[in-house]
């Protein structure tokens, strides 16, 4: 009876599974970065409607070098481009949570389907005492609902962990 495989063994086998689609995760990883100052960008428009429009505040430094002057000059120029950045800002965030879904579903599929192909031929290879002594029901199951596993360690365990780190 083999021993069973250390911690650092399975890592490995998941960096070498996953190695044809490092750049694709590469991606995805910065992509979840770039979710984070977007994030940060959501109530500045808010900001600015309150504090300036609404109120008598004037801008920030910081925001009054980014926004002209004649939007600066009229409070009603200043709502609009409040309500334009919002709403920029808004399909920003969606446009990126959409691209994020995509390479996400593409490479965990992509994945998944090389593992469950890399199992079949694997399984393919064993005696058929193995395959009597297990059962076939037995093989069947683990390349249909324990292959997904790699997709969720490599994205949706790693790459959270990694950018939460950051």
């Amino acid at each position: 009876m083999n021993p069973r495989p250390s911690d650092i063994t399975i890592i490995k086998r998941l960096i070498k599974q996953a190695k044809p689609y490092w750049r694709h995760i590469v991606g995805v990883f910065l992509l979840s970065l770039l979710a984070a100052p977007l994030a940060l960008l959501v109530p500045v428009p808010m900001k600015i409607a309150v504090d300036s429009v609404i109120g008598d505040r004037p801008l920030s430094s910081v925001l009054d070098s980014f926004i002209p002057d004649a939007l600066v000059s009229s409070k009603y120029s200043l709502l609009l481009f409040a309500v334009l950045m919002q709403v920029a800002v808004v399909l920003l965030a969606q446009l990126l949570s959409l691209i994020t879904y995509v390479m996400q579903t593409y490479v965990g599929e992509r994945l998944t389907l090389d593992f469950r192909k890399r199992m079949f031929s694997h399984i393919q290879r064993l005696s058929f005492t193995f395959h009597d002594r297990r059962g076939t029901a037995d093989s069947i199951y683990r390349i249909q609902y324990d292959s997904p596993s790699i997709q969720n360690i490599a994205l949706y365990g790693i790459i959270p962990l990694l950018s939460s780190c950051l």
